[in-house]
């Protein structure tokens, strides 16, 4: 019996589960496709592990496009072949956090700002905050995709892309920096991405810059480094 080929929906949902899988092997990740008129998705769960945002900067490189709402239409744009997939229309991620990790997450919270009210206005963002600055999900050794070339100790262990993004207030050009792997020293990140030129910003979820930092980031590639 001739062995059932997957469709490019599976075969993108397979893909996506061997390189999450691999990059956090103690998560347990579910990972689904569905085809539809006209089109296909892969949907990604699981609980607590890595934010949605990390998980997101790995996941969108296999959805092949992008829905405009301004003239209701998917614009193409493809992916990489080397992902080894055809990728899929829609890429979605749904994280669970689980209420010990939350209440963990809230007890640090409270610990760092004070004693906080739930019903404030900024208390979600905050508790991101915390996430992000204390419990950061580290990805497995060795397989840990690393900053090719030579920057600065900070710089050169991390994990990042660099997006080419719009000002909402004035649709002026920006680049926004967005950290993947585990940060130890924040407060140092900081520091050395403000002295050039980025600042970091809560709405984008990444440091903002002008012009193109790759080349003051020392690294213009990303190899990943197999065991």
């Amino acid at each position: 019996m001739a062995k059932r080929q997957l469709t490019g929906a599976a075969l993108t949902a397979k893909k996506i589960k061997e390189r999450l899988t691999t990059l956090y092997p103690r998560v347990k990740f579910s990972v689904t496709s569905d085809t539809f008129s006209m089109g296909n998705s892969v949907d990604i769960r699981w609980t607590d592990g890595p934010t949605s945002d990390a998980v997101n900067a790995i996941t969108k490189q296999y959805q092949y496009g992008n829905f405009d709402g301004m003239t209701d239409s998917y614009d193409y744009t493809g992916i990489d072949p080397d992902l080894g997939c055809d990728g899929a229309k829609y890429v979605h991620c749904h994280r669970r956090t689980s209420s010990e990790y939350r209440a963990m997450i809230a007890a640090k919270a409270d610990e760092h700002y004070g004693a906080l009210n739930p019903d404030d206005h900024g208390y979600q963002r905050k508790l991101a905050d915390i996430e992000k600055m204390f419990f950061a999900y580290p990805q497995a050794e060795p397989k840990q995709a690393v900053i090719a070339g030579q920057g600065s100790s900070t710089f050169s262990d991390l994990d990042y892309e660099v997006i080419k993004d719009v000002d909402t207030r004035d649709q002026s050009e920006l680049y926004v920096v967005k950290i993947i792997t585990r940060v130890k020293d924040f407060s140092t990140l900081r520091q050395e991405m403000k002295s050039i030129g980025g600042y970091y910003s809560r709405f984008k979820h990444g440091f903002i810059f002008r012009e193109d930092p790759t080349e003051m980031l020392k690294g213009d590639r990303r190899e990943e480094v197999s065991a």
